[in-house]
């Protein structure tokens, strides 16, 4: 795939995943998460809710050289409510001293993630056999939604309240389920932006996986979004065993996300595989 191609899905997967981000901001939650959407960053804080699911900096950019200024300007709010935060960096693209400056500041690194990308133009998906009592759909319903954002939360193991927002509560995503003799055992959420659908939260429950249900309730969502979204699917992918399922769907990498985390242990990191490679995040 030509560069310009791979920088063209870069970009979609980074600009879902700020849409998703800046979403935060429109919901009636107490406390209430703040956008500031600049032109040099995007970041979301969420004054008296230490969590790293609603605290970040993302999609930092400069023409000069990044200095320790430039990082407290930016994190200002983080450190006048002494909350965690994430700083996402997506590899390539970070202006020169960032991530020497993150170091400084006494940043770790906890991870990269794989983005995938899939161009549903013209694209006719095939669903595999469902598995022997497995239905697909949307989650519609409060039963249906606590036993979504129960699966995601046991997975990821994160605190329901916040994953909340990136899930049920938050009517910019979409959630999905898989059902298995009538009990949820698998959920994801997308997120549709300018014709691209971001996928996220893709978890299933340890006792329902090789069974080919993540497979197929990926086919699912990726039909639904070229009913509605058209132009391009943005995977983020939290497992190799997902990407496995992506690669199935035809999609192809895009790039690779390194998060970086202060004053917070963070969420489970994992080591991605591209193209039958290990990719880390530089130190």
């Amino acid at each position: 795939m030509a560069l310009e191609r791979l920088t063209q899905l870069a970009r979609a997967v980074e600009d879902n995943w700020c849409a998703a981000w800046a979403s935060l901001g429109s919901l009636q939650a107490i406390p209430a998460s703040q956008v500031s959407a600049t032109p040099d960053y995007l970041r979301v804080h969420t004054p008296g809710a230490p969590e790293m699911l609603l605290n970040i900096v993302m999609r930092y950019t400069s023409e000069t050289r990044v200095d320790a200024r430039d990082i407290e300007r930016a994190i200002a709010p983080f450190r006048q409510a002494r909350l965690p935060f994430q700083w996402w960096l997506t590899l390539g693209t970070q202006p020169a001293g960032l991530r020497e400056e993150l170091r400084a500041l006494g940043m770790q690194t906890w991870g990269g993630a794989t983005s995938m990308a899939l161009a549903l133009d013209g694209w006719e998906p095939r669903y595999p056999p469902s598995a022997t009592g497995v239905t697909l759909g949307r989650v519609s319903g409060p039963e249906a939604e606590r036993g979504a954002l129960r699966v995601v939360c046991d997975v990821f193991l994160v605190p329901a309240a916040p994953m909340a927002r990136w899930t049920t509560l938050n009517p910019a995503f979409q959630v999905y389920g898989a059902w298995r003799n009538g009990a949820l055992v698998s959920a994801l959420a997308t997120l549709r932006h300018e014709g691209v659908a971001g996928v996220y939260h893709v978890a299933t429950l340890p006792s329902a996986r090789r069974q080919g249900i993540a497979g197929n309730r990926g086919w699912l969502r990726a039909g639904d979004a070229d009913r509605h979204a058209g132009g391009a699917g943005a995977l983020r992918a939290a497992r190799v065993s997902v990407l496995r399922h992506y690669r199935a769907m035809g999609a192809g990498p895009a790039t690779d996300v390194c998060a970086r985390q202060r004053h917070h242990a963070g969420l489970a990191a994992h080591g991605m595989a591209l193209s039958a490679r290990r990719t880390q995040c530089p130190r």
